[in-house]
């Protein structure tokens, strides 16, 4: 190798290292190593030469693709663990784990790719995990599979199942526990507290009795057995007493239409992580969109998309049907009323909403004349 190509060698291995200083993971196609203006234009037999001395030296790692070839570059130090390895075997299996990355590589896949017998692979495999190039791990599909992966990697979320599993065993009550503290905050940002309180406003007037217009009075009026207005002024001159409003517990009610601050997957991510609940777990933004599609499909929450966002707020279970959650269940919005009651008001799904001269009232109400007929 002449002078000049050891200088384009090592001008074309930094420039790549410092294209992939953002994405530590990029691949580079001809193209792309064209594009690093280091190989003069057009030359691709340059190119093809300066990317064999790259893979050679374990600098570079080819790539297949349906679409082609490409290149993964790798740090000094790691190539230099391959001029270690004494043997063919070692050299071989040491590339496979490597190739496979977080996601680790199976023992019999590697017998099967390199046709080694038994005994050479777990020579092989020991002697790499003595110098601590390797170790073994097992993945939470099958226990009983021995998985290989890099020593300084760490197996990939779908080799170990993420926060999920414990032990490689399904944490089921972590689980169950984060997505009822999902549905409460959901609850929380995604409708307001009604306290029930009434004000005079909000009552429906008390028409006034009838009486007589103030005025001259006839000889008919005075054999009249209505009450004259003095008459009437006179009798009640007393207060009337303030009726008496009905008094509700406090409940969580939908909020209007049109609503555009319904909690998004990041927001529930940073009230849980703010909230301490998965201490000693690394919750991130796609664990919790796991539980909340799991929500989603259970009917328990539901999306609400306004322009680019997408947020989240409760399914209120309707007394209509209250099959479609267990009795215990934390998606009733507020306590279930008495069961054995056929009255429509025991079940109304908008009973907080009913009164007088409201915008539900009984003397209105399609309930009752389904109920009555």
């Amino acid at each position: 190798m002449d002078e000049a190509t050891s200088i384009l060698k090592n001008q074309l291995y930094a420039a790549c290292e410092d294209a992939r200083s953002e994405n530590p993971e990029r691949l580079f196609s001809q193209d792309d190593l064209m594009a690093l203006d280091v190989i003069p234009p057009k030359d691709v037999k340059k190119l093809l030469q300066i990317v064999q001395l790259l893979t050679r030296e374990r600098l570079f790692a080819p790539v297949h693709f349906h679409s082609g070839l490409a290149w993964r570059v790798r740090p000094e130090e790691e190539a230099n663990k391959y001029k270690s390895l004494t043997s063919e075997d070692q050299v071989l299996v040491y590339e496979i784990i490597d190739a496979a990355g977080p996601e680790g590589a199976w023992q019999q896949d590697i017998k099967k790719r390199l046709n080694l017998q038994d005994n050479a692979l777990r020579k092989a495999l020991k002697e790499l995990e003595a110098k601590r190039f390797v170790q073994q791990f097992t993945t939470v599909e099958n226990t009983s599979k021995k998985m290989w992966i890099k020593f300084n990697l760490q197996p990939s979320a779908r080799a170990t199942g993420g926060p999920w599993y414990t032990d490689q065993y399904l944490d089921e009550a972590f689980i169950d526990v984060l997505q009822t503290v999902v549905v409460r905050i959901i609850k929380e940002k995604g409708s307001y507290r009604s306290t029930g309180e009434r004000t005079p406003r909000s009552v429906s007037p008390v028409l006034p009795k009838k009486g007589v217009i103030r005025g001259g009075l006839s000889e008919a009026a005075m054999k009249s057995k209505k009450r004259t207005a003095d008459a009437m002024s006179r009798d009640e001159a007393a207060p009337l007493a303030a009726p008496a409003y009905k008094v509700r517990g406090t409940v969580r009610l939908p909020l209007p239409a049109g609503y555009a601050g319904y909690p998004t997957a990041e927001e529930i991510t940073a009230e849980i992580i703010q909230k301490q609940v998965a201490k000693g777990q690394p919750l991130k933004t796609e664990h919790v969109q796991e539980l909340i599609d799991i929500l989603v499909w259970e009917n328990r929450i539901e999306a609400v998309k306004t322009g680019d966002r997408v947020g989240y707020r409760a399914v209120r279970i309707s007394k209509q049907n209250p099959e479609m959650a267990k009795l215990d269940s934390e998606d009733f919005w507020e306590p279930r009323t008495n069961g054995l009651t056929t009255v429509p008001c025991g079940k109304c799904p908008v009973f907080e909403l009913c009164e007088e001269g409201g915008p539900v009232w009984a003397g209105g109400c399609e309930y009752f004349d389904t109920w009555l007929s």
